[in-house]
């Protein structure tokens, strides 16, 4: 299909996936709920998408946390944006999250990645568009080693052609859902979107996007987020 590139943003609905506990940041708190220039991550995240001009935001968060999730959306004004509970993984959320989609394209992206671009998300959308399925990403730079169980180096791996895949991901929506109930129906479970269009024979397009999009994982991502803070925030 051939969308108009003025209206690729009407024609999406983005899954911001917030589900996940975050156990790895150590924080009392889940890391989506950590504040970002006074607001909660994933609020961010909304936020950012909505002024890129997406026009349908779905919000994919832990059971827990529904009604605390609508209540924020709601004091900011932003309650046209659908909150969903997700699954007992993130492959399990995605497929819940896209029962509430209902537009011809869907970009999944994860809300602990609050410094995505306007000119990264344009890019994977039009390419998501033109090849049905797509996803950022960028070169790997270090040197990479495999490490045995001891913790020595049992062999050098080479880094060419290899590349760090990031979020948004985005699908024609009628490949993911099929790709995901595929995938459900064979007991595969994939730690991303991509692979399981991969697994489906549907070749993935990768757009190199910024190193900035990072994933806050741990306490030292937590640090590079309030230093960005301290110079971007108000």
């Amino acid at each position: 299909m051939v969308y108009s590139e003025e209206t690729l943003t009407e024609q999406v609905d983005v899954l911001v996936m917030a589900a996940g506990t975050g156990t790895r940041m150590g924080a009392a708190e889940r890391k989506q709920w950590l504040l970002l220039c006074g607001y909660p991550v994933f609020v961010y995240v909304l936020k950012r998408l909505l002024g890129f001009g997406v026009v349908s935001c779905i919000l994919v968060v832990h059971p827990e946390d529904v009604e605390r999730s609508r209540e924020q959306l709601s004091l900011l004004g932003l309650s046209g944006c659908a909150v969903v509970a997700g699954g007992p993984n993130r492959q399990a959320s995605v497929l819940r999250g896209l029962s509430a989609c209902t537009r011809p394209l869907v970009a999944v992206h994860d809300a602990a990645r609050p410094f995505l671009s306007a000119t990264d998300f344009a890019a994977v959308l039009k390419a998501g568009a033109q090849h049905g399925a797509a996803t950022l990403g960028h070169p790997v730079r270090d040197t990479l080693k495999r490490i045995d169980s001891a913790g020595n180096v049992c062999v050098n791996v080479d880094r060419g052609g290899v590349w760090a895949v990031q979020t948004p991901q985005v699908f024609a929506r009628s490949l993911l859902v099929e790709a995901h109930r595929d995938a459900a129906q064979a007991g595969i479970s994939a730690t991303d979107d991509a692979a399981l269009l991969e697994r489906i024979g549907v070749p993935v397009h990768v757009v190199q996007g910024s190193k900035w999009n990072v994933k806050l994982t741990d306490p030292d991502d937590l640090e590079f987020m309030r230093q960005w803070e301290a110079i971007h925030c108000e």
